[in-house]
């Protein structure tokens, strides 16, 4: 299993000369063997079945540098922000785990569904970016947004917002799958123009606002973006594209490694669960008090109609004044509307 090592904050970033970038990229896209703690590998290899999951080959145990003997493998390879836990590990046989080196797992054919599922859980918990919602928005929000990024292939791209505007974005052939590279150099190749192109990197230059519309689109494509030069003042939620954590709740605070990310405009309008269950209820007292006016005001409406009635056949009643009477009348009247619209 392979990693970089894990990369420093992203740092603020003036300007940024195309050999700075690769040179950043270089010392981030390079191998590192880690290994998983040796009691999850027995513990892994103890509970392994007889064959091989990806290849359905049965494994030789007998021979452990064989191609067919099992081997440690990850769901999410660690250079694609996979942690190593004995949650994000397998056993294939040596030839599948060569073959497929840091590719996503969704792109072999014929995926066991457990392998699915163990795929799915990992990428809970390996380096995820914030998700554009509001701040009422619950773990298990976070998680269904998350999830709809990982129904993707994972991919992993470089990237610098320097303050002078002119961004880069730099896809490596070195790890990942054809789908998820080919999707990024898509999405560059439409908002930049190629800037440099060997047989190990491509680089492409885009203006601030193309940069950070693509950064965006990719992070929604499930690319783990990794920061190699932000700006100096941070203006909008789109300006942290470069934070991620391997932490849900983190993500869900919005604060990540002391960074606090702020709510984006069109999360920001947004009303949460809480917010219209209150709502709801403020609705419902509303109407109750609108109701209790309107019978308080037919009661008294009533009596006082029937009073003047009565005052009407005394024969020895004091006489109303007309303006009065008429009042009374129309009091009565408007009462009565109210109270059969509130029963309709």
């Amino acid at each position: 299993m392979q990693n970089s090592p894990i990369h420093p904050m992203t740092p603020a970033c003036p300007t940024i000369t195309l050999a700075d970038f690769q040179q950043a990229i270089a010392s981030r896209d390079v191998q590192f063997h880690l290994s998983a703690p040796r009691y999850a590998r027995r513990k892994i290899l103890a509970a392994a079945p007889d064959h091989c999951p990806l290849c359905r080959s049965p494994f030789d145990r007998t021979t452990p540098r064989s191609f067919s003997a099992p081997v440690i493998a990850t769901c999410v390879h660690t250079f694609l922000g996979g942690p190593l836990t004995v949650d994000n590990l397998f056993v294939c046989c040596r030839r599948c785990q060569q073959s497929r080196a840091s590719t996503d797992l969704l792109t072999l054919p014929d995926l066991p569904a457990h392998l699915a599922d163990q795929r799915l859980a990992v990428l809970q918990l390996s380096q995820n970016h914030p998700a554009s919602l509001p701040k009422s928005a619950t773990l298990t929000e976070v998680r269904q947004a998350l999830a709809q990024r990982h129904a993707m292939p994972r991919s992993r791209v470089y990237a610098a917002q320097p303050d002078d505007g002119s961004c880069l974005l730099g896809v490596s052939r070195r790890y990942g799958d054809r789908e998820s590279k080919g999707l990024a150099h898509l999405l560059a190749r439409l908002g930049g123009t190629p800037l440099h192109r060997d047989k190990r990197l491509t680089v492409y230059a885009l203006t601030d606002t193309d940069f950070r519309r693509v950064v965006w689109q990719l992070i929604d494509a499930n690319a783990w973006v990794i920061g190699i030069g932000r700006r100096t003042e941070l203006r909008d939620f789109q300006d942290h594209w470069w934070v991620s954590s391997a932490s849900v709740s983190e993500l869900r605070a919005r604060k990540v490694g002391g960074v606090l990310v702020p709510l984006p405009v069109s999360a920001a309008r947004e009303v949460g669960a809480s917010a219209l269950r209150m709502r709801r209820l403020a609705e419902r007292r509303r109407a109750a008090r609108e109701q209790e006016d309107v019978e308080r005001e037919y009661r008294e409406a009533s009596a006082a109609y029937v009073s003047w009635m009565a005052t009407r056949r005394s024969p020895t009643a004091f006489p109303i004044d007309p303006e009065d009477e008429m009042a009374i009348v129309a009091r009565y009247g408007t009462a009565c509307r109210r109270w059969a619209e509130a029963q309709a």
